[in-house]
């Protein structure tokens, strides 16, 4: 089956690249199309007409571009793409209903982390019907929500994102990379708390050390990338105790493997770090943090 997956490219899209090979597992043909503007509207649907693909995904996870994703649904089907659109992210899944009652041009819509709903779409594409954790519209018009059964847990089981080129940081080549999902905090204003609530299952999720130095070390010996940018909402754990070993292990296990010099990026809240787990970080390359101004007092 072909599937083209379409969605913000500005950085590595890992949503749309975990999905893709995910899907290729499967066996299936992918093909991912970058949509950062309105302006790509008329290349994206001209790609995905030639492609002729049987499943169309659009990675709606901000508010300021639902209005783009729309528009790109229906000029899709003005165009005469007859094919599944399914929407996924944090708006569409928080949006599901509405968004299938106000824009026909969509078929469903996924309310969790997609690669497991994405290839179960393909594996039933005449029956979706049955899916757990999709929204969707019936054949008398109306709709079905189907609950999810919650996010997968084992990140390790996922293969490795699909790569097709890199951005590079200062002429470094530069790689986008998750080490964990999810947050272990409950905010109450962030979007994370309430499309997890929508999406099921455990809101924080880690991979092991051993595969992430896996996949660092193909980035760095396979494509030559020497600079990575930690995607994670926050790549400290909840325990400051925890996360040191973590953070030793890493370095460790990338030096056994070989790994020489990189610089690396990551995501934190300020009271996660610690001088010490700085220290570590700092070894192995640090470069940036960027730090989530969580409320608006002095202390905080």
């Amino acid at each position: 089956m072909k599937v083209v997956l379409v969605g913000a490219e500005l950085e590595e899209n890992l949503g749309l690249r975990y999905m893709a090979s995910s899907l290729e597992r499967d066996s299936h043909e992918v093909v991912i199309v970058p949509f950062n503007s309105s302006h790509d509207i008329k290349a994206a649907v001209e790609e995905v007409c030639r492609f002729g693909p049987q499943i169309v995904g659009l990675s709606m996870v901000f508010t300021s571009r639902g209005r783009e994703f729309c528009c790109l649904a229906q000029t899709l089907r003005s165009q005469g793409y007859a094919g599944h659109i399914i929407a996924g992210g944090h708006f569409a899944a928080l949006n599901a209903e509405k968004l299938l009652h106000d824009f026909p041009a969509f078929d469903s819509v996924a309310l969790g982390e997609g690669e497991e709903i994405i290839c179960a779409l393909a594996r039933h594409l005449n029956n979706p019907s049955t899916l757990a954790g999709l929204c969707y519209r019936l054949a008398d018009g109306s709709i079905g929500l189907n609950p999810s059964t919650g996010n997968p847990d084992r990140l390790d089981s996922l293969p490795f994102p699909k790569r097709s080129g890199f951005h590079s940081y200062f002429d470094i080549p530069i790689a986008s990379i998750l080490s964990s999902r999810g947050c272990w905090r409950n905010c109450a204003f962030c979007s994370i708390n309430a499309w997890y609530k929508s999406g099921g299952g455990k809101k924080f999720r880690v991979r092991s050390v051993d595969n992430i130095v896996a996949e660092m070390s193909e980035l760095y010996f396979k494509h030559g990338v020497r600079a990575f940018n930690f995607q994670d909402d926050n790549f400290f754990l909840p325990d400051p105790d925890q996360a040191l070993p973590r953070f030793k292990m890493l370095r460790r296990g990338l030096r056994e493997a070989g790994v020489g010099q990189i610089a690396i990026a990551v995501k934190a809240r300020p009271d996660s770090i610690t001088r010490e787990t700085v220290s570590v970080l700092d070894d192995l390359g640090l470069f940036r943090v960027f730090l989530g101004v969580e409320n608006a007092s002095e202390d905080g």
